[in-house]
């Protein structure tokens, strides 16, 4: 069984049932932060030092929240995609719940994202790692303008176990 979003192209965004909010995450977000890294597995205890490190960390952290609850995040940070490179903005993350997937959340997410890195960095480009066989985060990457640059086995100190990722470059 897989966390991904099921892959279903023809199946169009539905109609978001209450407002969603998109805003940067502040320390007081780690449990809600936690609870949405949780519906990809594990427990929200078991999240949250990792949610607090990348609220601290990342240049760029969003939450999406409906109705007051945390459904969705992006994430972008400087990172080496391959020892001994330079640092290259990288999306660090990106998830939904399963709840309110086909919504627009993750293609608010993820363009509220790479515009705050052009703002930080205008005319830099913006990777993201994606495991091949998420085809549905794939095609939304490509809907966005990213293009695909490389597969490999391992990116960014991502091991594709069995499988590969897919470099994808917007800008």
């Amino acid at each position: 069984m897989s966390d991904f979003a099921a892959y279903a192209p023809s199946v169009k965004p539905s109609v978001v049932n209450g407002m969603v909010i998109t805003r940067s995450a502040v320390p007081a977000d780690a449990d809600a932060l936690a609870s949405v890294m949780a519906a990809r597995g594990g427990t929200v205890e078991g999240h949250v030092d990792h949610a607090r490190r990348m609220i601290e960390r990342l240049d760029v952290l969003l939450i999406a929240e409906r109705d007051g609850d945390a459904v969705g995040w992006c994430g972008v940070q400087k990172f080496a995609l391959h020892p001994g490179v330079d640092p290259e903005w990288l999306i660090a993350g990106l998830t939904v719940i399963p709840e309110v997937r086909r919504e627009g959340i993750a293609a608010r997410l993820l363009s509220q994202v790479l515009r705050d890195a052009t703002e930080r960095a205008p005319g830099e480009s913006v990777f993201s790692v994606i495991n091949a066989r998420n085809l549905a985060s794939i095609d939304l990457h490509l809907k966005l303008g990213f293009v695909e640059v490389g597969r490999s086995a391992c990116y960014a100190g991502i091991e594709f176990t069995g499988g590969e990722g897919v470099l994808l470059r917007h800008g």
